[in-house]
């Protein structure tokens, strides 16, 4: 059985092999090749001449008992009407690859470009400076119908898949369309009135 082992008024218990505190040895070695520790200034209670008056605050004595605060009215206060005429659609493309950037969500308007240097600026090396552009206007197939968000190509050299198909002119776009543009997959998402 090895020897040592102890109690340390000021660190308490400590293991065998060591015969006096590992700690004390080592403020002791530190205080031998640096000095002494600087000693903090002792503090008062409060200086002479100052106006300083310590106040305490005693607890309630039934700490059980909780006042309510009146509730301020709750009647309906003038409310703007709603604005004439359409709103307009509220839309957003959800990133779904990379998984690094998934869940953003990019607002978008209509007329809008996107690309590299465009209204909606999307860091893809494989994207170019103006990649596509979204419209909403009526389909072609129904003109009198109500508008749809349209993504337009801008060119051969910069394909445009919607749900893994390449489209080559605007194309109607529908709430959870998948649409990759270089390298990254959205989910179109729109919100219409």
């Amino acid at each position: 059985m090895s020897q040592g082992g102890g109690f340390c008024e000021l660190h308490g218990p400590f293991d065998p092999p060591h015969t006096v505190c590992p700690y004390c040895s080592h403020e002791e070695q530190m205080r031998r090749a640096y000095g002494p520790p600087p000693r903090a200034p002792r503090r008062r209670e409060s200086s002479p001449g100052s106006d300083f008056i310590r106040q305490t605050v005693e607890p309630d004595s039934n700490p059980n008992l909780t006042e309510v605060a009146p509730r301020p009215s709750l009647e309906p206060e003038d409310t703007p009407e709603e604005p004439e005429g359409d709103l307009p659609p509220l839309a957003w493309l959800v990133v779904k690859r990379p998984l690094e950037r998934r869940g953003e969500m990019v607002p978008v308007q209509a007329n809008q470009s996107i690309g590299r240097e465009a209204d909606i600026r999307w860091n893809d090396p494989r994207l170019s400076r103006q990649h596509a552009r979204l419209t909403f206007e009526p389909p072609e197939d129904a003109p009198d119908g109500p508008s749809v968000f349209h993504l337009w190509p801008f060119g051969p050299t910069n394909p445009v898949y919607i749900n893994g198909r390449e489209i080559r002119g605007a194309t109607p776009l529908y709430d959870n369309d998948e649409i990759r543009l270089g390298d990254t997959l959205f989910v179109f998402r729109v919100l219409t009135d």
